[in-house]
């Protein structure tokens, strides 16, 4: 029987960002936090408070808005399978295995090979794919962690100071046409407003030393984003971020160990840094 592909916990490079708002934001929520005759499509809040949240111990108040890490896990994914040609192969795979009725359905869900370099990066949901790989093959535990994204505290006492006490969203009214008998029919819609800015981080575990990598694979979609946008209504110029202030750490198995010290390197933007930079940090 052949031997599983060795795994072998490298370190884990870090990489704390800002995320600002370049438009404004929706990520939605459940409408079920909201009163009988509130907004229709809110955005996504904390449902607590959270104490001392914050370097000087204030907290995060209730309500504040926030980023869900698997909203910029699952953007950042799907930027990178139709760039890769992943969604390409599924349709052809698809058609190839006589699911022409069920193209848009399989096509249009993560790729779940467990081979690529995109399910090694993010993982695959499907068990039993990953109990049809032979040991050889088995991709291991995924590689990223997104954590959920909070707002500064400058953005808090911003959106405060402009908007109310304990108000963080504006809402912005659409309108949408009838072409025919042109009447209206408005809508109104919760956003972060643009220049809110949030703070994340995303954490790259090296179980092999090819792992390494997979680093370009990561920024390249991170590049997308920002050509593209994060969370609803895109097209009609929401979501529209950039990532800034970078802080990048590489804490090796002998850093965890507390044998040594964490290489790190800080304050870059995300168009500054190279892989070069990134592969020596973890070197």
């Amino acid at each position: 029987m052949p031997e599983m592909a060795a795994f072998n916990f490298v370190g884990s490079l870090v990489l704390e960002y800002e995320l600002q708002a370049l438009t404004g934001l929706r990520i939605g929520g459940s409408k079920e936090n909201f009163d009988i005759g509130g907004l229709d499509n809110p955005v996504i809040k904390t449902y607590i408070s959270i104490p001392n949240f914050y370097e000087d111990g204030s907290d995060l108040p209730k309500g504040t808005p926030y980023i869900p890490g698997s909203s910029l896990k699952g953007k950042i994914r799907s930027l990178l399978e139709w760039s890769t040609g992943r969604v390409e192969e599924m349709i052809r795979k698809a058609k190839e295995e006589g699911k022409r009725e069920d193209v848009v359905k399989t096509a249009g869900s993560p790729c779940d090979c467990g081979k690529c370099s995109i399910c090694i990066l993010f993982g695959t949901g499907n068990a039993k794919t990953l109990e049809n790989l032979p040991l050889q093959e088995q991709p291991g535990p995924p590689r990223l962690i997104f954590s959920d994204a909070y707002p500064t505290k400058k953005t808090l006492e911003m959106l405060q100071k402009e908007l109310g006490e304990g108000i963080f969203t504006e809402i912005k009214t659409e309108n949408q046409i009838n072409r025919i008998n042109s009447r209206a029919n408005p809508r109104k819609v919760e956003r972060v407003p643009a220049g809110a800015v949030f703070v994340g981080r995303i954490v790259l575990n090296l179980y092999k030393e090819e792992d390494k990598n997979l680093l370009s694979l990561l920024l390249q979609g991170m590049r997308m984003l920002e050509y593209n946008y994060l969370g609803g209504y895109g097209s009609r110029g929401s979501g529209r971020v950039k990532f800034e202030k970078l802080n990048v750490e590489f804490k090796s198995k002998s850093a965890y160990l507390g044998k040594a010290e964490p290489k790190r390197i800080e304050g870059k933007k995300l168009e500054e840094i190279r892989v070069e930079e990134l592969l020596e940090l973890c070197s």
